[in-house]
């Protein structure tokens, strides 16, 4: 099945694709954990920590905006799906009435070739009859030849019309084999098409879930790191904490009642 490009999501990277800023800010703030309680944080450190904070929320953000992404693509390609089929039982259902259209006219045509054969029977019967009970008279022999010669132009005017009937369902029946054909090809086209698509579709949620496997990954480690930072935020804050600490008690007492 073809998709459209805009209908595929963007899928997230592996961890290999970090950027050089995430990983030197990430060997920074390891750096600055190592060295936790040791000296008090200074300005350009805690503006690392700072920074370190934002790119991990903003990570958590696109993380989440992929993951909705996902859900939006899994529900338009079961949609496609859907109306795949329902196209294809009614080429389906078009086909069947073709061929029942088709059986009738055919039965038509043999029911009116029957009939027309009894008459022209009878019309034999009844003129060989007529002719075995008539007399040995010219004017009788007259009358049967006459009778005879109706009965061959009434016999030459039905042949025409069986034969222009004839023609009439032939032709109804060139145009509707042709139409069936048409129906046929259509079917085939349409099925071998929505195979192809079938086949294009099931490639893609192949693909799509092994990306959702690598996506699913991915929020692991996310989580994983969340927990770290989380773990590197409380020591920060405990760090700022202590720097106010030590900032106040570095004030003079005069200076804090003054102030």
């Amino acid at each position: 099945m073809s998709s459209n490009k805009n209908d595929k999501p963007f899928f997230i990277e592996e961890e290999g694709g970090a950027t050089p800023e995430s990983t030197e800010l990430e060997n920074q703030v390891n750096h600055i954990r190592s060295q936790a309680g040791q000296n008090p944080l200074s300005n350009t450190e805690i503006e690392i920590l700072k920074r370190y904070i934002e790119l991990k929320e903003s990570e958590v953000r696109d993380l989440r905006e992929q993951q909705q992404q996902y859900q939006d693509y899994t529900q338009k390609s079961g949609a496609k799906v859907d109306s795949l089929h329902k196209h294809n039982r009614l080429l389906t259902a078009q086909l069947d009435e073709a061929q029942r259209n088709l059986a009738r006219i055919q039965a038509e045509a043999e029911e009116e070739r029957r009939e027309h054969a009894e008459q022209l029977t009878l019309q034999k019967s009844d003129f060989d009859e007529k002719l075995k009970q008539a007399g040995v008279t010219q004017e009788q022999l007259k009358e049967l030849m006459r009778q005879k010669e109706d009965f061959k132009e009434k016999v030459k005017e039905d042949l025409k019309r069986i034969k222009l009937k004839e023609r009439e369902l032939e032709n109804k029946y060139e145009l509707l084999r042709s139409d069936m054909q048409t129906l046929l090809d259509a079917k085939d086209k349409q099925i071998l098409e929505l195979k192809k698509k079938a086949d294009a579709l099931d490639l893609e949620l192949e693909q799509f879930d092994d990306k959702l496997r690598d996506s699913s990954n991915v929020l692991n480690e996310v989580r994983v790191k969340k927990r770290r930072l989380i773990e590197t935020l409380k020591i920060a804050i405990s760090l700022l904490e202590d720097i106010d600490q030590e900032s106040l008690s570095s004030i003079p007492d005069s200076e804090r009642k003054a102030g």
